[in-house]
């Protein structure tokens, strides 16, 4: 599993996490851009060794994603929920693992535990969340779809009120 600790530690310093700035986070920790957006100045997915980052969002109110484990859903397998929920059971014993991770890397001393929901809304199989300087950053098992894998993500965003559209959703 890629160590993305010193990654979520620069992004939480930024003054303004802006895709622009996270892009450079990214390009300076040798990850590489793949996809680039003719609508916006820097490229919205990366990869470094078996691990991935998307960048989301406008202006000054940027998200990063890293993926750093996931499977695939076998739709072939004989019992489909069963091994749907061995991968959900396989992503949640890598959970403390990467949370270890990120308490025991660069930002560790400044992550803040806290009794609040930091999830806006999003469904996590299980997840760890903290308050870094104006930043949240989110530890988390999910499975969005039938579609797309199981994955072991590490979200970095704004976490002030000023971050919210008017209908709660991030932008």
């Amino acid at each position: 599993m890629v160590d993305v600790s010193t990654e979520v530690h620069q992004l939480a310093e930024l003054d303004e996490l802006t895709g622009l700035a996270a892009a450079a986070v990214l390009d300076a920790a040798g990850w590489a851009g793949e996809h680039r957006n003719p609508a916006k100045e820097w490229a919205t997915t990366w990869r470094r060794a078996d691990a991935h980052a998307w960048i989301q969002g406008e202006g000054f109110s940027a998200l990063v994603e890293f993926t750093v484990w996931y499977r695939d859903v076998d739709e072939e397998r004989p019992d489909p929920d069963t091994y749907i929920d061995e991968l959900y059971d396989a992503a949640t014993a890598e959970l403390p693992g990467l949370v270890a991770q990120l308490e025991a890397g660069v930002p560790g001393d400044r992550l803040q535990s806290v009794d609040e929901d930091l999830t806006e809304g999003a469904d996590y199989i299980d997840h760890t969340a903290w308050r870094i300087s104006d930043k949240v950053v989110l530890a988390g098992v999910k499975h969005t779809d039938t579609d797309v894998p199981v994955q072991l993500v590490v979200v970095v965003r704004d976490g002030s009120a000023d971050a919210e559209d008017g209908g709660g959703e991030w932008l």
